[in-house]
Protein backbone atom coordinates (compact mmCIF):
# COMPACT_ATOMS: atom_id res chain seq x y z
CA UNK A 1 0.00 0.00 0.00
CA UNK A 2 1.66 3.76 -1.36
CA UNK A 3 2.27 5.54 1.69
CA UNK A 4 0.82 9.21 1.82
CA UNK A 5 3.29 12.05 0.78
CA UNK A 6 3.39 14.83 3.69
CA UNK A 7 1.83 17.24 0.67
CA UNK A 8 -0.67 14.83 0.42
CA UNK A 9 -1.45 14.64 4.59
CA UNK A 10 -1.55 18.18 5.15
CA UNK A 11 -4.15 18.88 2.36
CA UNK A 12 -6.18 16.33 4.11
CA UNK A 13 -5.71 18.01 7.00
CA UNK A 14 -6.39 21.26 5.65
CA UNK A 15 -9.80 19.79 4.46
CA UNK A 16 -10.74 18.41 7.75
CA UNK A 17 -10.34 21.78 9.59
CA UNK A 18 -12.44 23.26 6.86
CA UNK A 19 -15.27 20.74 7.29
CA UNK A 20 -14.81 21.13 11.04
CA UNK A 21 -15.05 24.89 11.03
CA UNK A 22 -18.38 24.65 9.32
CA UNK A 23 -19.94 21.66 11.20
CA UNK A 24 -18.68 23.15 14.92
CA UNK A 25 -20.49 26.36 13.69
CA UNK A 26 -23.94 24.36 12.92
CA UNK A 27 -23.89 21.99 15.90
CA UNK A 28 -21.45 23.64 18.52
CA UNK A 29 -18.57 21.60 20.15
CA UNK A 30 -21.00 19.38 22.15
CA UNK A 31 -23.20 18.55 19.37
CA UNK A 32 -20.51 17.75 16.63
CA UNK A 33 -19.44 14.18 15.72
CA UNK A 34 -16.00 13.01 14.55
CA UNK A 35 -17.48 10.81 11.94
CA UNK A 36 -19.81 12.84 10.48
CA UNK A 37 -16.65 15.50 9.85
CA UNK A 38 -15.16 12.74 8.23
CA UNK A 39 -17.41 11.92 5.93
CA UNK A 40 -18.31 15.31 5.17
CA UNK A 41 -14.84 16.33 4.00
CA UNK A 42 -14.95 13.10 2.09
CA UNK A 43 -12.95 10.56 3.80
CA UNK A 44 -13.44 7.19 5.82
CA UNK A 45 -15.28 7.33 9.58
CA UNK A 46 -12.08 7.51 11.40
CA UNK A 47 -9.82 9.21 9.55
CA UNK A 48 -9.91 12.52 11.78
CA UNK A 49 -7.96 10.50 14.57
CA UNK A 50 -4.89 10.07 12.22
CA UNK A 51 -4.58 13.58 12.69
CA UNK A 52 -6.55 14.51 16.00
CA UNK A 53 -6.58 12.95 19.29
CA UNK A 54 -10.14 13.75 19.76
CA UNK A 55 -13.05 16.27 19.00
CA UNK A 56 -11.66 18.92 21.17
CA UNK A 57 -7.84 18.62 20.13
CA UNK A 58 -9.71 19.60 16.23
CA UNK A 59 -11.80 22.36 17.75
CA UNK A 60 -8.39 23.82 19.35
CA UNK A 61 -6.26 23.33 16.07
CA UNK A 62 -9.24 24.91 14.40
CA UNK A 63 -8.90 28.08 16.73
CA UNK A 64 -5.42 27.71 15.97
CA UNK A 65 -5.44 28.38 12.32
CA UNK A 66 -8.19 31.13 12.31
CA UNK A 67 -5.48 32.64 14.45
CA UNK A 68 -2.76 32.12 12.13
CA UNK A 69 -4.90 33.28 9.31
CA UNK A 70 -5.22 36.42 11.34
CA UNK A 71 -1.86 37.18 11.61
CA UNK A 72 -0.85 36.38 8.38
CA UNK A 73 -3.01 39.08 7.26
CA UNK A 74 -1.76 41.72 9.74
CA UNK A 75 1.71 40.73 8.66
CA UNK A 76 0.72 41.42 5.07
CA UNK A 77 -0.87 44.62 5.64
CA UNK A 78 0.61 47.94 5.65
CA UNK A 79 -0.17 48.58 9.81
CA UNK A 80 2.03 51.76 10.42
CA UNK A 81 4.40 52.58 12.78
CA UNK A 82 2.69 53.34 16.59
CA UNK A 83 1.05 50.90 18.98
CA UNK A 84 -2.46 52.23 18.20
CA UNK A 85 -1.95 51.73 14.35
CA UNK A 86 -0.81 48.36 14.62
CA UNK A 87 -3.02 47.47 16.89
CA UNK A 88 -5.56 48.54 15.09
CA UNK A 89 -4.24 46.38 11.91
CA UNK A 90 -4.42 43.35 14.17
CA UNK A 91 -7.48 43.87 15.45
CA UNK A 92 -9.30 44.48 11.46
CA UNK A 93 -6.99 41.29 10.42
CA UNK A 94 -8.87 39.24 12.74
CA UNK A 95 -12.27 40.85 11.96
CA UNK A 96 -11.51 39.46 8.45
CA UNK A 97 -11.04 35.91 9.29
CA UNK A 98 -14.44 36.66 11.74
CA UNK A 99 -16.68 37.57 8.21
CA UNK A 100 -14.79 34.47 6.53
CA UNK A 101 -15.94 32.32 9.67
CA UNK A 102 -18.31 34.27 11.59
CA UNK A 103 -20.69 30.93 12.82
CA UNK A 104 -17.15 29.12 14.15
CA UNK A 105 -16.09 32.68 16.03
CA UNK A 106 -19.45 32.73 18.29
CA UNK A 107 -19.12 29.04 19.35
CA UNK A 108 -15.14 29.98 20.12
CA UNK A 109 -16.42 33.26 22.12
CA UNK A 110 -19.55 31.01 23.71
CA UNK A 111 -17.21 28.39 24.84
CA UNK A 112 -14.37 30.85 25.99
CA UNK A 113 -16.84 32.95 28.12
CA UNK A 114 -17.92 29.76 29.88
CA UNK A 115 -14.64 28.76 30.75
CA UNK A 116 -14.93 24.76 31.26
CA UNK A 117 -12.15 23.17 32.67
CA UNK A 118 -12.34 20.37 29.32
CA UNK A 119 -11.79 23.12 27.16
CA UNK A 120 -10.82 26.62 28.40
CA UNK A 121 -6.71 25.52 28.83
CA UNK A 122 -7.10 24.30 25.17
CA UNK A 123 -8.78 27.55 23.84
CA UNK A 124 -6.27 30.01 25.37
CA UNK A 125 -2.98 27.94 24.14
CA UNK A 126 -4.18 27.32 20.42
CA UNK A 127 -4.84 31.48 20.45
CA UNK A 128 -1.12 31.98 20.98
CA UNK A 129 -0.63 32.55 17.73
CA UNK A 130 -2.70 36.01 17.86
CA UNK A 131 -1.90 36.25 21.38
CA UNK A 132 2.21 36.03 20.80
CA UNK A 133 1.35 38.99 17.68
CA UNK A 134 0.27 40.86 20.25
CA UNK A 135 2.54 40.45 22.86
CA UNK A 136 4.94 41.86 20.06
CA UNK A 137 3.44 44.80 19.44
CA UNK A 138 3.32 45.50 22.91
CA UNK A 139 6.86 44.90 23.50
CA UNK A 140 7.63 47.48 21.06
CA UNK A 141 5.29 49.99 22.22
CA UNK A 142 7.17 49.92 25.67
CA UNK A 143 10.56 50.49 23.79
CA UNK A 144 9.19 53.28 22.57
CA UNK A 145 7.65 54.23 25.95
CA UNK A 146 3.86 54.18 24.06
CA UNK A 147 2.84 51.86 26.88
CA UNK A 148 2.68 51.53 30.24
CA UNK A 149 5.58 48.96 31.47
CA UNK A 150 4.38 48.49 35.27
CA UNK A 151 2.47 45.79 34.15
CA UNK A 152 3.42 42.92 32.83
CA UNK A 153 2.71 42.04 28.68
CA UNK A 154 1.13 38.69 29.00
CA UNK A 155 -1.40 40.38 30.84
CA UNK A 156 -1.95 43.41 28.76
CA UNK A 157 -1.81 40.89 25.70
CA UNK A 158 -4.67 38.90 27.62
CA UNK A 159 -7.18 42.07 28.48
CA UNK A 160 -6.72 43.48 24.51
CA UNK A 161 -7.87 40.03 23.31
CA UNK A 162 -10.81 39.95 25.98
CA UNK A 163 -11.84 43.63 24.90
CA UNK A 164 -12.15 42.70 21.22
CA UNK A 165 -13.91 39.51 22.27
CA UNK A 166 -16.53 41.55 24.33
CA UNK A 167 -16.74 43.67 21.18
CA UNK A 168 -17.66 40.56 19.33
CA UNK A 169 -19.87 40.11 22.05
CA UNK A 170 -21.66 43.28 21.93
CA UNK A 171 -21.80 42.80 18.38
CA UNK A 172 -23.89 39.67 17.80
CA UNK A 173 -26.41 40.51 21.30
CA UNK A 174 -27.47 43.94 19.38
CA UNK A 175 -28.04 41.92 16.03
CA UNK A 176 -24.76 44.32 14.41
CA UNK A 177 -26.51 47.72 16.18
CA UNK A 178 -23.56 48.44 17.87
CA UNK A 179 -20.80 48.11 17.45
CA UNK A 180 -20.96 47.29 13.75
CA UNK A 181 -18.01 45.16 12.44
CA UNK A 182 -15.97 47.98 10.36
CA UNK A 183 -15.93 49.66 13.93
CA UNK A 184 -14.88 47.36 16.21
CA UNK A 185 -11.04 47.43 15.77
CA UNK A 186 -11.33 51.71 16.59
CA UNK A 187 -13.75 50.84 19.50
CA UNK A 188 -11.57 47.76 21.05
CA UNK A 189 -8.28 49.79 20.17
CA UNK A 190 -9.41 53.08 21.81
CA UNK A 191 -10.69 51.31 25.09
CA UNK A 192 -8.13 49.35 25.51
CA UNK A 193 -5.33 52.43 25.17
CA UNK A 194 -7.84 55.37 26.95
CA UNK A 195 -10.12 53.55 28.38
CA UNK A 196 -12.87 55.82 29.71
CA UNK A 197 -10.94 58.89 31.56
CA UNK A 198 -10.87 62.11 30.17
CA UNK A 199 -7.73 63.41 28.47
CA UNK A 200 -5.37 66.10 30.80
CA UNK A 201 -7.21 69.11 30.64
CA UNK A 202 -6.42 72.23 28.42
CA UNK A 203 -5.10 75.51 30.09
CA UNK A 204 -8.22 77.25 31.14
CA UNK A 205 -10.53 74.55 31.35
CA UNK A 206 -11.97 74.16 34.58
Amino acid sequence: MPRISARAKEGVRKRLLETAATHFAERGLDGANVDAISLAAGFAKGTLYNYFESKERLFAAVIEEACFRAVARYDAAEAGDSVRERLRALAAADVAVLREEEGFMKVLVREAMSFRPETFPLILEHLTPFVTKVSEILEEGIAAKQIRSDRPIPELAVLFVGILSLMFVQHWGTGGVWPPLEQIPDVAVTTFLDGAARSAPSVGEV
